[in-house]
């Protein structure tokens, strides 16, 4: 990929954003990664008043070096748990000239903070952003404990495992076989779309090979039943195979599918299934909480009417 576009969405003069860009610049020569300062391409507060005026001729000349460019890497500064106002001004300004303003190219979401997450939970709401404005987001880095994993000095990170993260993070951006990364909702609706196909492979697919599963109560369970304590993927292929053993699934209703903090993506829905033993119809109104690390499902906990379930099972003699 040629013609990198990289900048901060910070004003401050001693951004650490701007300096883990730089660190990134420098960190891979061999790429034509090109700086801008979003200062220099200052505009007022947008508004449609101002805009009826025209577009400013600052943000006239941003878009052109965005259409000259093949990808772009931006530093997101989180304030109070958002992108700074300074850098949504900037992509307001854009959004005018065209919603798409990425045109369909790479991006690369970075951010740092002093803080242990590095400032990641924003990136969350700036990743479901990106393909609205025509981006292809294809990874995103956050670099916490940035006084200590950060070498001033030097621009450089000098955790080695975070550099680890960020060269994962670099190439995925970088290389153009790679899928744009999904965001979190995604992954659990790809879970939901394949367990209504009752395509159970790719369900089980969905699942990180170290999973925790919790169906309805946190205890250990015999092998067979169904509620309990699952761990890895292992046992969630056993999770799964006890579904299909106890129940025909007649309709899985997903209302609503929304993300929360800190990689959370809570669903709720209703469902009907057939109790094989009884015969019986269990109908249930249903939430899901999920957890997801590398576009998968790491934590997974189901909860369901479990008095109704005992009820559907209940065999009846005449």
């Amino acid at each position: 990929m040629k013609k990198i576009l990289a900048f901060s969405g910070s004003n401050s003069p001693d951004s650490i954003n701007e300096k883990l860009i730089h660190s990134v610049i420098n960190r891979y020569p061999n790429y034509d990664i090109r700086f801008i300062d979003l200062k220099k391409f200052e505009a007022p507060m947008y508004s449609p008043l101002i805009q009826a005026k025209g577009i400013p001729k600052s943000i006239q000349d941003l878009y052109s070096i965005f259409q000259e460019s093949e990808g772009f890497v931006i530093a997101s500064p989180e304030h109070n748990g958002l992108p700074s106002a300074f850098l949504k001004n900037t992509l307001d300004w854009l959004s005018v000239i065209t919603q798409r303003f990425f045109e369909e190219k790479p991006v690369l979401l970075l951010s740092t903070s002093p803080g242990a997450t590095g400032a990641r939970t924003h990136l969350l709401q700036l990743a479901k952003l990106i393909p609205l404005w025509g981006g292809l987001l294809k990874a995103t880095y956050s670099l916490g404990d940035f006084d200590r994993t950060f070498n001033i000095d030097k621009g450089v990170i000098k955790d080695s495992l975070e550099l680890q993260h960020l060269d994962k993070a670099f190439l995925a951006f970088v290389d153009s076989k790679v899928a744009p990364k999904k965001t979190n909702v995604e992954v659990v609706q790809a879970y939901f779309n394949a367990f209504q196909q009752g395509d159970l492979e790719a369900v089980l697919n969905v699942f990180h090979p170290d999973c925790y599963i919790v169906s309805v109560k946190e205890e250990e369970r015999p092998a067979e039943q169904l509620h309990g304590i699952y761990r890895t993927k292992k046992e969630a292929q056993q999770f799964l195979n006890n579904i299909v053993t106890l129940f025909e699934t007649k309709e899985f209703i997903v209302e609503n599918v929304m993300e929360a903090a800190d990689n959370l993506v809570v669903a709720k829905g209703s469902f009907s299934h057939l109790v094989r033993s009884s015969g019986k119809l269990f109908n249930s109104n249903w939430v899901q909480l999920c957890v997801i690390e590398d576009e998968m499902i790491k934590e997974y906990r189901f909860y369901e009417d479990s008095a109704a379930l005992i009820e559907a099972s209940t065999t009846e003699y005449v």
